[in-house]
């Protein structure tokens, strides 16, 4: 009687034996399963913290830790592009100010040089030049915090004869002091259409001085009527070989240069609901396509 109850025993340890062992190696596979994607995210966090803003989560089997990593995913990439857009308004602006700022330095300096220079007309070139300058940053920042199509406030709406004749004032002593010439022109139905003018300046802006900085020969600068679309041209002798689906990437060059005054009017173009294209390699030709704007300003002035 003893025996069989001894073995009894023994059977008994040794089923509870087994149990205890399959559930400490159930126990311990969960465990892992748990903790390895919660390992994971703090790998990403830690990357993400040491400045690499590419590492993402990977997706868990787990519900509710697939549901963390995609926030977390979802946090870094709204990082990512908060990041972006402030290295962009960085270089936005210090392509669009090198220009007018160098332009009313030279201004200014040959003012002083000169004794028979009128100080009074001096000091009113760098007044617009100044006031230039605080729509050219109006600009970027608009850029910069809306980066979607906006409505065009009425004080941004200007007649387009306007915004041409003085994109050619602040232009053609540039070109003349290369021994280039520059012409501009609208067909009589386009002058006096409205369009967001200190949008379309800044969009000429880089177009002419990627003219005069890569182009050759006379340019030209063309307003036309397309029915209810405003294009405006802006073309010189010169030929370009890269390819137009990389030409308006941000760090693309054709020459000299940290590639941003392309993309950055392709930009501007579109936050005024407008397109830019590469219209024409031989001779290079862009074009720039406006929809119908607000009612015009009586002032004709940036």
């Amino acid at each position: 009687m003893w025996g069989r109850v001894l073995l009894g025993w023994l059977a008994l340890g040794g089923v509870v034996l087994i149990a205890l062992t399959a559930a400490v190696l159930v126990a311990r596979r969960q465990a892992r399963a748990l903790t390895a994607p919660l390992e994971a995210l703090s790998r990403q966090a830690r990357a993400v913290t040491k400045g690499d803003l590419t590492a993402r989560a990977a997706p868990s089997p787990i519900a509710e830790i697939d549901q963390v990593a995609r926030t977390h995913n979802a946090m870094v990439e709204r990082l990512a592009q908060l990041l972006q857009r402030e290295r962009d308004f960085t270089a936005n602006a210090s392509h669009q100010l090198r220009t007018p700022l160098t332009g009313l330095q030279l201004g200014l300096e040959t003012a002083l040089t000169d004794p028979h220079a009128d100080p009074r007309a001096a000091l009113q070139e760098a007044l617009e030049s100044t006031g230039h300058l605080h729509h050219t940053i109006d600009e970027v920042l608009r850029l910069a915090g809306a980066g979607q199509p906006s409505t065009q406030t009425p004080a941004a709406v200007q007649p387009l004869s306007g915004v041409l004749g003085f994109a050619e004032q602040r232009w053609h002593g540039l070109f003349a002091d290369t021994g280039r010439r520059l012409t501009v022109a609208a067909e009589p139905e386009t002058q006096d259409a409205p369009v967001p003018g200190r949008t379309v300046g800044q969009i000429l802006d880089v177009l002419l001085d990627n003219t005069l900085r890569h182009g050759r020969g006379r340019a030209e600068v063309t307003a036309r009527s397309l029915g209810d679309t405003i294009a405006i041209d802006v073309q010189d002798e010169g030929s370009i070989r890269t390819d137009p689906a990389v030409l308006f990437d941000r760090g693309h060059t054709t020459g000299a240069g940290a590639g941003i005054g392309l993309a950055l009017a392709k930009d501007l173009a579109e936050t005024a609901g407008g397109r830019l294209a590469l219209a024409g390699t031989d001779p290079t030709t862009f074009t720039l396509l406006l929809p119908p704007c607000g009612v015009p300003e009586v002032t004709h002035s940036l």
